[in-house]
Parts: C-alpha cells; sequence; structure tokens
C-alpha cells in the first residue's frame, strides 16, 4: 500500500507563441508545484485496475488516474493489478492540473507498489502519451515549460506564500484556447495595465502576463472584479492559472489576513498555499 500527495501547479505568467499544424499551440510559461494536493492511496491487486472517487463525473475509463495505471502495466508487462482510492482537493477545471498531477502520482507510486526502481527521466517520457503536462509532475518544483508544455528546464524558484481563489465553477481548456484564436484578429478587453505597478515588487524577473486573461475576463468579468480587489489589499501579483478558473495571489503574512478576511466576507472558496 503507497499513499501519495498528487500536488496542484500554478502558471507564473503565459504567453500563447502560435498554433501548431497539429491543432495544439506552442507556449511559454514558467510552472511551479504548490502544497494544495489531491490524496492517491494504492493497492496490489490479483488482476486488472479499481477506481474508486468519491464524486467522479466521468466514465473511470477516461479519468488519468485508470490511463496512468493502465499504460503503467502495459508498459512493465504486470500481470497483477491496481487498486487506486483518489481524494480530489484540487478544483476540476481550475487551471492547477489535478488531473495530470493524479497521472504522474499514480505512475510514481507503482514504481514503489511493484517494487521497481525506474528513474524519473524514464516516466517522464512514458507520461507524455498522457498528456502535456504529466511530466512536469513527475519531477515538481519550478520549470520554464515551452513547446505545447512538454520541454521543460527545471530549476530554483524561491519559496511564494500564496492565496488561491476558487470561483466555483471550470473553465475549458479547449474553449479558452479557440476563443483565443477567433480573438487574435480583433481587439480584447484590456487587463494588462492592472499589474504594471505589481511587477517590480516581484524580483524574480519572471514574464506575469498571462495571455488567457483577455479571453476569460471577458466570459467571465467576476474574476477581473476579484483580481482587481485582490490587488487593491496590496498583493504582490494575481493571476489566472493556466486558463483558469481559479485565481492565485501572492502574498506575504500581513496581506494574507487582509486577502482572506476578504474572501470569507464574499463566502468565497479558497486555499492557502505557497510553492513547493
Amino acid at each position: 500500500m503507497i499513499r501519495i500527495n498528487a500536488y496542484a501547479k500554478i502558471n507564473i505568467g503565459l504567453t500563447i507563441l502560435n498554433k501548431r499544424e497539429d491543432g495544439y499551440h506552442n507556449i511559454e510559461t514558467t510552472l511551479s508545484t504548490i502544497s494544495l494536493s489531491d490524496k492517491i492511496l494504492l493497492e496490489r491487486t490479483e488482476k486488472g485496475i479499481e477506481l474508486i472517487s468519491p464524486g467522479l463525473k466521468i466514465p473511470v475509463e477516461d479519468n488519468l488516474c485508470y490511463k496512468a495505471a493502465q499504460l503503467f502495466l502495459k508498459t512493465y508487462d504486470i500481470d497483477e493489478g491496481i487498486k487506486i482510492t483518489l481524494q480530489k482537493n484540487i478544483p476540476v477545471g481550475g487551471g492547477l492540473g489535478g488531473g495530470s498531477a493524479d497521472a504522474a502520482g499514480v505512475l510514481k507510486g507503482m514504481c514503489g507498489v511493484f517494487n521497481l526502481n525506474i528513474l524519473d527521466e524514464e516516466l517522464m517520457k512514458l507520461s507524455r502519451d498522457l498528456g502535456c503536462d504529466v511530466p512536469f509532475f513527475i519531477k515538481g518544483g519550478a520549470a520554464i515549460a515551452r513547446g505545447v508544455g512538454d520541454e521543460l528546464k527545471f530549476f530554483k524558484l524561491p519559496k511564494m506564500n500564496l492565496i488561491i481563489y476558487y470561483p466555483g465553477y471550470p473553465v475549458s481548456t479547449k474553449w479558452a484556447y479557440e476563443e483565443y484564436d477567433k480573438s487574435v484578429l480583433t481587439s480584447g478587453i484590456d487587463v494588462d495595465n492592472i499589474l504594471l505597478e505589481k511587477k517590480k515588487r516581484v524580483r524574480n524577473g519572471l514574464n506575469l502576463i498571462n495571455d488567457f486573461e483577455k479571453i476569460v475576463f471577458k466570459a467571465h468579468p467576476d474574476l477581473l472584479d476579484i483580481k482587481t480587489n485582490l490587488l487593491s489589499f496590496g498583493a504582490y501579483m494575481v493571476s489566472l492559472s493556466g486558463s483558469g478558473s481559479c485565481l492565485y495571489a501572492v502574498v506575504d503574512e500581513k496581506i494574507k489576513k487582509k486577502v482572506i478576511k476578504y474572501l470569507s466576507g464574499i463566502g468565497a472558496m479558497y486555499f492557502d498555499v505557497e510553492t513547493i
């Protein structure tokens, strides 16, 4: 029996470079794992794959945990089975990479279950078949991601304290890319200026603009309102993670108290986390 914490991620800035011939997009973004996690329990069985997850709303066979287990058993020619119990804490459709984190957690955990010494680099190559984000979660930490998100350069990022705001609804990444493509030749809502005075207060020199914000804020102006309010309470930066729907605010202890008081006052769902 193996227990795994599958840690979520944030995107620190996200630039959409161009659309590829295969229909995907080349991007550049900085990824960092955070202390919010799903919990995974893996148990060895005689045969097959069993997935238990309260509230699971998609067919079991479509879940990335199931697909990861299936891929692992097939790749390493394992005749036994696995039972996966998944406790979801990461909001679905929030831009925090929960599904990809879960898949990576299953792959790493199954190495322990079946006593296989497999290097992270090998698991990263294997996991590309599951999704562009999954290789990053095999290693975690912080990385600059390019290409479709699978060209990774890892580095050490100073710890940041964050408040994650979840609005209670998901945003589809597929929809966000489609809307971005439509908007390339048209003007959109200008939100970049909100961050201008905040940029100089972030010392890591990272790009802080997320290209999805113009699209997502136009469809969900409530998120722009929340972002503006969080900045007014002194947050060093506030941004969508991925295509949303979650916003994260970079805070210190003093600012965190103000932000939590505000979010609690409006009955919002939030998570007090840090980069790891």
